[in-house]
């Protein structure tokens, strides 16, 4: 009140005077750029004032300097590029102070100002801004400092033994969280939820992975989202995938936003909050929806953390649903049920819907005697089924001495007789299982195969790769040959820059003077590459002498190859180009 006085006698006394009005605005109308929601000023941010008399009618904007950026403030995490731009301190008569501190002018105009904030403002506390016309400065007005902070709520009741939401409301200018970011239920990605009671930090519940891994590695996820459908659910994230309940009670929870997953590095951490959980409401399992899009971002999550048999049941028929996310998200979620649990379902849903790609794909152990439920699907329409029963099939041979009898017959026979069916309705990757498939077959039937697909350029590399696997003899003079073959872009002569790799590894020794040979006649350069780094394995000189040529003569691979001799000698870490070719030609005598 005592600010809108005193505005209101500067404005009277300036009419009195005959002069233009002076600038006035209030705290609620300074806003981030593009919100409408008020927020503390932080260094760097762009801000719209609005009010009256701000500049002059006609507006008038600022030009960065583009060949200048100013240094972020330190106690920043995060700084975009366009927060380092520096832009005139005045720019029409106009001026914009937050404190004693001049700010970068964007645009000014008699009813609208986008400034942006001095990155020497401090990170706490407040700041009086002014605006100043032709001379004329508005009322200072106070407005808060500061980075803001996620804000944390329970969605709906918590309840014992149900699914436990948290929105998560990110500071302005930070994109909101999204789950799922991966097909791994316990995967937040950068974000990480912590859960304390009476100051004691809850444990994370003992979560399975079937695969091995747990999440993307040093990244911090994908969204992982349905193309066609929006994307529904945003904000959010499941804490009862993370932490279990077991009895109701006050509890707080904090978020944190990682810079990486394996990085200490935090951008952004919310205060302890407190959340209630409520008894436990018993209410059935059920599967409602029929959107994909909410299926994987709310039916699903909900069903996982509680690990019984209801859920399962439900979760069993999304292993074989149409959408591959949901189905690898479904089948990642079988590690909250106790493995021998898992097991059985997986036999029982095998002998009784058929081997579905996800599930044959896990890292459960599958019985020997599930091979012949899986041949009849070697013919199946449905592009899930198909893939499963090939994987299904090629896990379950390489332990052949615990096959049923006959079985490893009875599987060449069916699967050459499904040849035509899977060549004319798989797609690229299923037909490379294929071929990895015949890999595994002994049977004189499956080598003629292989070479057929070579022929017809049917996942040519991988059937190059699996005849090598068979180490015949009789196939390595034919496979060498191809390595000399010309490069004509034709999917019938692709897979050769594998090869060399593929001899070497199948015959050994009697391999090498046949890589020698394609290292002078080939005209492809990556399988003379290829050539040369498996002779070099092999302590030939001539795949030295390769190299060196390919230094001198500063060849495209050159780095490539210069890399390569890097990491395989310790000796040459660090070493500069000089010393890499001296050491070729060294090898290469």
């Amino acid at each position: 009140m005592r600010g809108y006085c005193a505005s209101a006698l500067i404005l009277l006394a300036t009419i009195a005077r005959g002069q233009a009005p002076v600038p006035t605005f209030t705290s609620d109308r300074v806003l981030p750029f593009d919100s409408a929601r008020q927020t503390p000023l932080a260094p760097g941010m762009l801000i719209t004032l609005f009010g009256q008399d701000l500049g002059p009618e006609r507006g008038c904007e600022g030009q960065a300097d583009t060949r200048r950026t100013e240094t972020p403030n330190p106690g920043l995490t995060r700084e975009r590029f366009i927060n380092t731009l520096i832009y005139p301190a005045e720019v029409c008569d106009v001026q914009v102070f937050v404190g004693d501190k001049p700010a970068g002018l964007l645009y000014v105009q008699a009813k609208q100002i986008n400034f942006k904030v001095p990155q020497d403002v401090p990170l706490e506390g407040a700041a009086l801004i002014r605006v100043v016309f032709q001379n004329r400065s508005s009322v200072p007005i106070r407005v808060p400092l500061g980075l803001e902070l996620p804000k944390l709520s329970v969605e709906g009741a918590a309840r014992v033994g149900s699914p436990v939401w948290i929105d998560v409301a990110m500071p302005y200018g930070w994109e909101d969280v999204l789950y799922p970011v991966s097909s791994f239920p316990t995967d937040f990605g950068c974000n990480e939820l912590e859960v304390r009671q009476n100051g004691i930090a809850l444990a994370p519940i003992a979560f399975t992975s079937l695969t091995g891994r747990a999440g993307p590695g040093n990244g911090c996820g994908n969204d992982l989202s349905i193309s066609g459908h929006p994307v529904a659910h945003q904000g959010r994230l499941p804490l009862h995938l993370q932490y279990r309940f077991e009895k109701p009670g006050v509890y707080e929870v904090r978020y944190t936003r990682k810079r990486r997953i394996s990085s200490p590095d935090v951008l952004l951490r919310s205060e302890w909050t407190r959340i209630e959980i409520l008894a436990a409401q018993p209410s059935p399992r059920t599967a409602p929806s029929q959107d994909p899009a909410e299926i994987l971002r709310d039916v699903l999550p909900n069903l996982l953390g509680f690990p019984d048999k209801p859920s399962l049941d439900i979760l069993s028929e999304y292993l074989y649903d149409p959408d591959e996310h949901l189905r690898s998200y479904a089948a990642m979620g079988l590690g909250y049920w106790p493995g021998k649990e898992v097991e059985d379902r997986i036999a029982q849903l095998i002998r009784t819907k058929g081997p579905s790609d996800v599930i044959v794909h896990l890292g459960v152990p599958l019985a020997s005697d599930l091979i012949d439920p899986m041949l009849p699907y070697l013919r199946s329409d449905d592009a899930a089924l198909l893939r499963g029963s090939i994987l299904g099939i090629s896990r379950l041979l390489g332990k052949r001495d615990a096959l049923p009898a006959g079985a490893e017959a009875r599987t060449e026979t069916a699967v050459i007789a499904a040849i035509n069916h899977i060549v004319g309705t798989a797609d690229s990757q299923t037909l490379n299982y294929f071929a990895e498939l015949f890999g595994a077959l002994p049977g004189e039937a499956s080598r003629n195969a292989l070479w057929d697909f070579v022929e017809r350029g049917v996942a040519r590399g991988q059937s190059l790769t699996a005849i090598s696997w068979r180490k015949d003899p009789r196939d390595l003079p034919r496979l060498a040959e191809l390595l000399v073959a010309p490069a004509t872009g034709d999917p019938r002569t692709s897979g050769a820059p594998a090869l060399p790799y593929a001899l070497r590894n199948a015959y050994g020794e009697a391999a090498l003077p046949y890589l020698e040979s394609a290292l002078k006649a080939s005209s492809d350069a990556s399988v003379q590459a290829a050539c040369a780094r498996e002779l070099v394995l092999a302590g030939r000189s001539t795949g030295f002498a390769f190299i060196g040529q390919a230094i001198e003569q500063n060849r495209p691979d050159k780095r490539e190859l210069i890399e390569f001799l890097r990491g395989r000698f310790p000796e040459l870490r660090g070493a500069d180009e000089a010393a890499i070719l001296a050491f070729a030609k060294q090898r290469s005598n």
